[in-house]
């Protein structure tokens, strides 16, 4: 971020970062490498003198937002409270923010089917053992979940834990649920000199191999696990 931030100022302000390393006193190497991004973490006391010498502070220098006129009205109301006034102020806008963020979650949510085993899912999932529910989600890509009602997937996965999937075939080394026969696999997709591999989890089951991708079917890529 600050790489981006630091290239937009200069081509706006048109410096070169050779003036610009003489501006902050800095050596050029310094500043050529936060430049293009070959310093990631730099010295407070580097970002300070970089600021200086723009005119700015160093939260508008690491692109974080300032604070406006009403909310320094409001920090400073707070700073004159006694501790009575302080707390009544805190919890206010604890349940304030509360609130909304939990407006903003209900209208990005979606419902997704979700299947819950009963069965011994080392073996596979069996589509006739499951109960299908609504699972409410934020998560836009999910269209699938599973709910894992065993703790023979651990440490990958643990019982109570929902892994939702993407409506997409895994990339080598993602994790996936495929379908083969009447049973669903939660696997690892590996993909090796040629071979195929749906390998279990800590050799609970047994890998799957495959010589073509169109030998099984896969219900998705797993993109959350939704720890309960």
């Amino acid at each position: 971020m600050l790489s981006d931030r630091l290239k937009d100022v200069l081509a706006e302000r048109e410096i070169s970062v050779a003036d610009f390393a003489e501006m902050c006193n800095l050596p050029v190497e310094t500043v050529r490498n936060i430049y293009y991004g070959k310093t990631a973490d730099p010295k407070l006391s580097t970002v300070f003198k970089m600021a200086s010498a723009l005119k700015m502070s160093v939260n508008t220098l690491v692109g974080e937002l300032e604070i406006d006129k009403e909310e320094r009205c409001i920090i400073n109301y707070y700073r004159q409270c006694g501790t009575h006034g302080k707390a009544i102020i805190g919890l206010v806008a604890k349940y304030e923010a509360t609130s909304a963020r939990a407006d903003r979650d209900s209208v990005n949510k979606h419902k997704v089917p979700c299947l819950i085993p009963h069965n011994d899912i080392r073996k596979g999932i069996i589509y006739d053992a499951c109960e299908t529910v609504e699972y409410e989600t934020s998560v836009q890509e999910a269209y699938v979940g599973v709910k894992i009602t065993t703790n023979d997937l651990i440490p990958k996965f643990c019982k109570g834990d929902v892994i939702l999937f993407a409506n997409k075939f895994p990339k080598s080394g993602e994790y996936g649920a495929f379908i083969k026969g009447d049973r669903a696999f939660i696997r690892q997709f590996v993909e090796e000199a040629g071979q195929y591999t749906l390998k279990s989890l800590h050799n609970i089951g047994d890998d799957i191999v495959l010589k073509r991708l169109d030998q099984i079917e896969y219900i998705g890529t797993c993109i959350e696990v939704i720890r309960t």
